[in-house]
C-alpha cells in the first residue's frame, strides 16, 4: 500500500462517507424552538431599550423643569417687589409653577436674657423663605415636580 492510499483509508476511517439519507441536519422542531427562543429574547431586549428611551425622556423633562425653575427663581425680587404671597402660573402647556414667599423664621431657640432686644424690629429689611415648585406630567401621565428653595432679603412689608 502506498502512502496516498493509506491517507485516504485513514480519512475514511475518521469520517466515513454516509449516504445522503443518513446526513444529519436540524429538524423542523429544532428550528421552531430556536425561533421561539429568539423571539422571546428579542421581546425582552426591546422592553429594556424602550425603558432606557423613556428614562432619557423623563430626564430631559426634569432638566427642562429645573432650568425653568432656576430662571423663575432668579427673577424673584428683581422683576417684582419681594413680598409675602402665593402665586402661580404656566411656563407653557407642559410646565406650571407655584411660588410661595413667606417670612423666614429662625428655627434656633431664642435665648432668654435679662435684657431681650428685638433685633428684627430694628432692621429695615427682612429675610424671606422662597419656595418654587415646577410640576409637569410625564409620558406615563404621572404628576412630577421639582421644588427649589432659597432665602432672599427684601424690604419689610
Amino acid at each position: 500500500m502506498d502512502r496516498a492510499s493509506s491517507v485516504i483509508h485513514a480519512l475514511r476511517f475518521l469520517h466515513p462517507l454516509r449516504p445522503p439519507h443518513q446526513s444529519r441536519g436540524f429538524s423542523l422542531l429544532e428550528i421552531l424552538v430556536a425561533f421561539t427562543l429568539l423571539a422571546l429574547a428579542m421581546g425582552i431586549l426591546m422592553q429594556v431599550f424602550s425603558r432606557g428611551v423613556n428614562g432619557a425622556g423623563l430626564a430631559d423633562q426634569y432638566a427642562k423643569a429645573t432650568m425653568m425653575a432656576e430662571s423663575k427663581l432668579a427673577s424673584v425680587g428683581i422683576e417684582n417687589i419681594l413680598q409675602e404671597g402665593d402665586t402661580n402660573g404656566r411656563f407653557n402647556d407642559d410646565f406650571q409653577w407655584r411660588l410661595l414667599i413667606t417670612p423666614y423664621v429662625d428655627p434656633a431657640p431664642k435665648e432668654a436674657t435679662a435684657n431681650p432686644v428685638d433685633i428684627e424690629s430694628l432692621m429695615a429689611v427682612r429675610l424671606y423663605d422662597v419656595s418654587l415648585t415646577v410640576s409637569f406630567k410625564s409620558d406615563d401621565q404621572r404628576e412630577r415636580k421639582i421644588v427649589l428653595n432659597t432665602l432672599l432679603i427684601g424690604a419689610k412689608t
